[in-house]
């Protein structure tokens, strides 16, 4: 009789039990177990958020004074909105951040808050951010000549960048408007609205 025989013999013979432990025994090493996905972080509306917000950034584009402004709150519609700026008057220059927050119900309403991308015909460029996340898109408008702005004797430049953000359940827009001799150009622009964005989002992490 050959070994392999023996075993089966010995096997049928063997209470059920034991059979299964001798099978077991047999058998290679369990799967391992499927690490669980993380879940999205959920986010909150924050309180002064811009007053958070590191000033350096605007005031190294031209110098000047940072001030921050504050709007009226509207918890019954889970959302917010801030300002912060920098500015100065000789020469002109002002370059001014505002945050607008909304909390949704669930990441897939605070993706399909983010606004469609413009037509071809519109002005300026646009295109999307994946640094920031799924849908993230920035639109950034042509530099306008000759403005003239209250109290500047001299005209001035102007742009500005608007940049949507969809993360969690937290809804941003950033718009920077920029008036000074010489405005930063697209890509100093959109640095400074990226860095913002993930500063503002950060912040409000529950």
């Amino acid at each position: 009789m050959t070994f392999l025989a023996r075993r089966l013999r010995d096997a049928v013979a063997l209470p059920p039990v034991l059979v299964a432990t001798v099978l077991a025994g047999c058998a290679g090493p369990p799967a391992p177990a499927a690490e669980p996905q993380p879940s999205p972080a959920s986010y909150q509306l924050v309180a002064e958020l811009c007053a958070q917000l590191d000033p350096e950034p605007l005031t190294a584009l031209d110098g000047g004074t940072a001030k921050v402004r504050e709007w009226p709150s509207r918890p019954d519609q889970q959302m917010s909105k801030c300002g912060l700026a920098a500015s100065r008057r000789d020469p002109t220059a002002m370059h001014a951040l505002s945050v607008s927050t909304t909390l949704t119900g669930s990441p897939e309403l605070a993706q399909e808050g983010i606004p469609a991308q413009p037509k071809a015909q519109a002005r300026g460029t646009w295109h999307e951010v994946p640094q920031l996340g799924d849908g993230a898109w920035i639109w950034l408008l042509p530099v306008d000549e000759g403005l003239e702005l209250p109290d500047s004797s001299e005209p001035v430049a102007g742009r500005r960048a608007t940049v949507y953000v969809a993360r969690g359940n937290a809804l941003v827009m950033l718009e920077l408007m920029s008036y000074a001799a010489e405005v930063p150009g697209e890509a100093e622009t959109e640095a400074l609205l990226v860095a913002y964005a993930e500063e503002a989002l950060a912040l409000m992490i529950a």
